[in-house]
């Protein structure tokens, strides 16, 4: 497909037309009008002036006394015929510009319909109307349609935006909506004497008070990374170190899920906040415990690739579903719909999994296995400093049979 042209090539064309015509008109016209101007002249001659004219014209000489009546009257005439022939040039340029006018605001019309299409666009998607788009005109300039492209890509992000701020409010409104009610009702129950103000009951309203925390927490990192607000201690961070003290605060929820963990921790310095990888890797670890414990085992990685730390969280648990690979980091989003809070998480562990990643420079990314079951992979800058003098090999490899008792990494 010929692409289109630019503006400067079209105007310049244009001016370029439009020169040319007036030129060539004005130089037609201007030898009308001395046509005219000569004919005018012979109407008002003797006819043997007119006679003597027309030898001249044919290259001969007329009789000596036409010849002197004839420079006498044109002399007589000279300035006469000067000011019609001036006349009528300054008229055919007064002509070539207004028609030079026209066609120029003809142009111009057409270019400022196309910025009017936009200025319109941009008044209805300030009014909230962030459906509309623009339909693009034929024949626009590679700019103009540039600009229509540009505009119409930047309404579907901001439609993208406002549905998922939407969702993301509903979402965070029932999320919030099921603690709440709980302890709503158990207030007003002890209060009214209905339920006994008992251990037990304190302990289940302790717990519904640390999942609104967890969900506020995991919202306002969300929300601080999003925005670049997000502090990070960045240094020198061990990735096995870190993926160690994990498994050990994890070892109680594995044990009960009769998870057996095969961990190879080779040593693998990075740049990093040790607090923040910690985070992602509780949150990793929980959403594999949460969904995977059918498939028994667990194995993580850290490993060097290229000018990067990863590590890896392999399940063999039912993976992802066919569009989990895409929708894992949204907020609320669980792969297993019939799962509650109770028993899904919260649904923001991997979005806040993601926006940590992203506030370090690395990445997180999502699959399945081939041979059945999800992988996480997270990836964070090397540290060249803490990687001096060492290299990969299997050192820190080691099986956490963390169904039985004491573990060890050898």
């Amino acid at each position: 497909m010929k692409p289109a042209p630019t503006l400067a090539r079209q105007l310049g064309f244009a001016i370029g037309g439009m020169l040319t015509c007036a030129v060539i008109f004005i130089a037609t016209a201007s030898a009308g009008v001395d046509q005219l101007i000569e004919l005018e002249l012979k109407a008002r001659l003797p006819a043997r002036l007119v006679k003597a004219i027309e030898a001249l014209d044919q290259k001969r000489l007329p009789a000596n006394e036409d010849m002197l009546a004839l420079i006498k009257v044109t002399s007589d005439e000279e300035p006469r015929i000067v000011m019609l022939s001036y006349g009528g040039v300054a008229v055919l340029t007064l002509i070539s510009i207004a028609l030079s006018v026209v066609i120029a605001r003809h142009i111009a019309r057409r270019l400022a319909a196309s910025v009017n299409l936009v200025a319109d666009g941009a008044q209805r998607i300030a009014a909230g109307d962030f459906a509309h788009r623009i339909v693009a005109p034929p024949k626009l300039t590679r700019e103009l349609q540039s600009l229509i492209d540009s505009f119409n890509t930047q309404a579907e992000a901001l439609e993208r935006s406002e549905r998922q701020m939407r969702f993301s409010t509903a979402s965070v409104a029932h999320e919030l909506r099921t603690p709440l009610t709980v302890l709503s009702g158990y207030i007003h129950g002890a209060l009214d004497g209905v339920f006994p103000r008992d251990d037990n009951h304190m302990r289940a309203l302790l717990t519904q008070v640390e999942d609104l925390s967890r969900i506020i927490d995991d919202l306002r990192t969300v929300s601080l990374a999003s925005s670049g607000a997000l502090v990070l201690e960045i240094g020198s961070c061990d990735l096995a170190a870190e993926a160690r003290s994990v498994l050990e605060m994890t070892r109680p929820q594995f044990l009960v899920a009769d998870m057996v963990v095969d961990a190879a921790l080779p040593e693998t310095w990075v740049r990093a906040d040790p607090a923040r990888v910690r985070q992602m890797l509780l949150a990793v670890l929980d959403n594999a415990r949460r969904y995977a414990a059918e498939g028994r085992s667990l194995s993580l990685r850290v490993q060097r690739q290229g000018e990067a730390g990863v590590l890896l969280v392999a399940d063999r648990g039912p993976g992802f579903p066919p569009d989990g690979e895409q929708r894992a980091f949204e907020w609320f989003w669980r792969a297993d719909l019939s799962r509650t809070r109770a028993t899904g998480g919260s649904g923001l562990g991997l979005a806040v999994v993601k926006a940590l990643a992203d506030a370090h420079g690395g990445s997180v990314g999502v699959g399945n296995r081939s041979s059945g079951g999800a992988v996480i992979e997270l990836r964070f800058p090397l540290d060249p400093v803490g990687l001096d003098g060492f290299e990969d090999g299997v050192k820190g490899h080691g099986v956490l049979e963390l169904a039985s008792t004491p573990h060890s990494i050898a």
